[in-house]
């Protein structure tokens, strides 16, 4: 049994896809090994599926837990034999483990390391990292303080023992902006609680946020007045009028989501980032419905042959092929089954199995 070590951000007090594939490959290796977890918190000290975590009272500001992260970790009473982070702690710690001699695994789930503005959702490998020509005054006075984020970000990844990425197209930023040759492991994902069972006749689209593509859906809903939409999550406050329309319904923020993918019929991923994954694509596919995606960054490559990817600024080319998988039953049946064929490259098991592998490989430590 080994002690391994979690330190990140957030665990369970703010829950997002990276969040989410770190509990599940921790409740995995917790059934073999002593597994803890320091996170940001207000709930001192619980155990949580056989995990030990310690929620520290931080504040949520990106320069302090850069500086000042190390002290909690500090104040742990045991030295762990392996470190895992991600996300914005994920320098600190890797620094905190270097000088204690432990091997670090650091995960890249999103652009935090390179450019605290998310590249303001426009061309990841055009930025320069030229922090002070960027828009905007809050971005020309933080500057210096981006720089040194950034600076610090690019040591630690050079230093982790292992850098993790959960695409090839992430796979390749890292690389862009460190030197870094990360190793692409798909995300650890339990997906049964995901699974519907049955399909409905509904266009489905998750999370309405600008960065996702609500402009897009909005476009798409006038287009289409024909077709039912269904909006499950967040809505955009600029886009609350979507929720009233007469072939919208909005779902808002729901627990079990097999409620929204029995609804459906297609699932729309129109991203106008190019985000790093797509859990919501592997969610759909795991259900056989054929998914739309924009043709950048981890969304068309997450889908794989499964996926119709369209520019977002093609509203036609969108209104089209769902059109398409309405009319042509070959087709959509076709793209059903490329779904589900496509969905088994996400098992569990076999993503564990890389893990395992990979730590094996490049630290020595067998944890299976």
């Amino acid at each position: 049994m080994m002690r391994i070590l979690f330190s990140a951000q957030n665990f369970k007090n703010e829950v997002a896809g990276a969040e989410l594939c770190a509990q599940t490959l921790l409740k995995n290796l917790a059934k073999k090994h002593d597994v803890e977890v320091v996170s940001r918190g207000e709930n001192g000290d619980y155990e949580w599926e056989g995990i030990k975590v310690h929620e520290v009272k931080c504040p949520n500001n990106i320069l302090y837990i850069n500086l000042f992260w190390s002290r909690y970790l500090d104040r742990l009473k045991t030295k762990p034999d392996l470190v895992i982070t991600q996300l914005n702690a994920a320098a600190p710690t890797e620094f905190w483990a270097k000088k204690k001699g432990i091997p670090c695994i650091f995960y890249v789930h999103s652009f935090e390391h390179f450019c605290l503005e998310s590249f303001k959702f426009g061309d990841v490998f055009g930025c320069g990292q030229r922090c002070s020509q960027c828009t905007g005054a809050r971005t020309k006075i933080l500057s210096p303080l981006y720089s040194l984020i950034y600076s610090r970000n690019k040591k630690a990844l050079r230093e982790a023992d292992v850098v993790i990425s959960p695409s090839r197209f992430m796979q390749e930023v890292v690389r862009h902006y460190s030197g870094v040759d990360s190793y692409v492991v798909p995300n650890p994902m339990e997906l049964e609680g995901y699974r519907a069972g049955r399909k409905g006749d509904t266009i489905l689209f998750v999370k309405a946020l600008k960065h996702k593509g609500v402009d897009l859906v909005g476009k798409l809903v006038k287009r289409l007045p024909n077709r039912k939409f269904t909006i499950v999550g967040d809505l955009d406050p600029d886009y609350a009028w979507l929720a009233k329309e007469e072939n919208v319904e909005y779902m808002g923020r729901i627990a079990d989501m097999r409620e929204a993918y029995a609804k459906a019929r297609i699932v729309l991923i129109p991203s106008n980032m190019a985000e790093s994954f797509s859990r919501v694509t592997v969610e759909a596919m795991i259900n056989g419905l054929p998914v739309i995606t924009s043709d950048k960054g981890g969304p068309a490559e997450t889908s794989g042959a499964a996926g119709i990817n369209i520019p977002t600024d093609d509203v036609q080319g969108w209104a089209d092929a769902i059109e398409k998988l309405y009319k042509d039953e070959g087709y959509y049946r076709e793209k059903c089954r490329a779904s589900l064929k496509e969905s088994k490259r996400y098992d569990l098991e076999k993503s564990l199995e890389i893990f395992h592998d990979l730590v094996k490989r490049k630290t020595g430590l067998k944890l299976l």
